[in-house]
């Protein structure tokens, strides 16, 4: 337990000295304002134009006259403007559609190199060892620090895109499908740090297994999805459920339609169940092998 309590100090101290917190947050603010913002300075033009008659004639000449300048940008209006921001900002966290990049998964898992493996590749973590620091000291800290940090993050992000787009398109998603579609999301993000995390320390090779994991995490949805066409009880499954919802709210109709709450907390909770072994893994894998300061690896 002692070692437990260093553990999570010395990851607290790695996180605020080597300013990642701070990088933390430009993430995390930066997906949450980033799309909301941008489809509303295309609102402002679509007002813009609307008041220059030159510019709508430059764009007649294009389309045609019979065209209409104001459908060009009014789908960044209201409703419209809304689920594009929303859907958006899912997507860059990894959770809206399939083969899109989770731009702040990525950049959080490059972050997290450091403590992900980079100290075995470093060989810092032999002296330690020597000292007596066990597996579990070692492993723990990281599972219990990174992914509810991550978690907690993400859930806060998805609120607060929530409440930009109110202010930028005058309409916001009900609490339900704001609270349903964050902690979809805030579970996959955990579970892309657990799954790094038990590949960065369980190979060293904390570089690569941030391409294995964002690689995996795309194949392996087309996979559940449109190969098996699985939409609950996996990991995978959380892509088109948080997309579901909000298409099914847009739509106007019941947003367990097609989906089950049960459905939905069920596969939050298998998840979870799946970063706790990998958790348990990690500890196996690690306890298997054992430190060498001759070699570039574990073995």
């Amino acid at each position: 337990m002692n070692q437990i309590k260093a553990g999570l100090k010395k990851e607290s101290f790695f996180f605020l000295r080597s300013f990642r917190l701070i990088g933390m947050i430009v993430v995390f603010l930066g997906c949450s304002l980033f799309i909301p913002l941008m489809f509303g300075a295309m609102n402002l033009m679509g007002d813009a134009f609307d008041t220059i008659p030159e510019a709508q004639e430059s764009i007649q000449e294009i389309y045609g006259e019979n065209f209409d300048v104001g459908n060009l940008f009014g789908m960044f209006e209201g409703d419209g403007g809304l689920m594009m921001a929303y859907t958006g900002t899912l997507e860059m966290f990894g959770t809206a559609s399939l083969g899109s990049i989770p731009l702040a998964a990525t950049i959080v898992l490059i972050l997290l190199t450091g403590t992900a493996g980079q100290e075995q590749k470093k060989r810092s973590i032999i002296l330690p060892q020597t000292a007596g620091l066990k597996v579990t000291g070692y492993v723990l800290p990281k599972f219990i620090m990174y992914p509810p940090m991550m978690f907690a993050a993400t859930l806060v992000s998805i609120f607060l895109v929530n409440a930009v787009s109110h202010g930028i398109f005058g309409v916001s998603y009900s609490f339900e499908v704001v609270l349903l579609t964050g902690l979809l999301a805030a579970t996959s993000m955990a579970f892309i740090i657990c799954l790094y995390l038990f590949l960065g320390l369980s190979l060293a090779q904390p570089g690569l297994s941030v391409i294995y994991v964002l690689a995996g995490q795309t194949i392996f949805t087309s996979m559940i999805t449109l190969v098996f066409e699985i939409d609950r009880y996996t990991p995978w499954s959380l892509v088109g459920m948080s997309y579901r919802i909000v298409n099914n709210y847009s739509a106007g109709i019941n947003i367990y339609e097609g989906i089950e709450l049960s459905s939905i907390l069920t596969t939050i909770g298998i998840t979870l169940i799946l970063c706790v072994l990998f958790m348990m893994f990690t500890l196996f894998a690690l306890t298997a092998k054992r430190m060498d300061n001759t070699a570039d690896e574990i073995y």
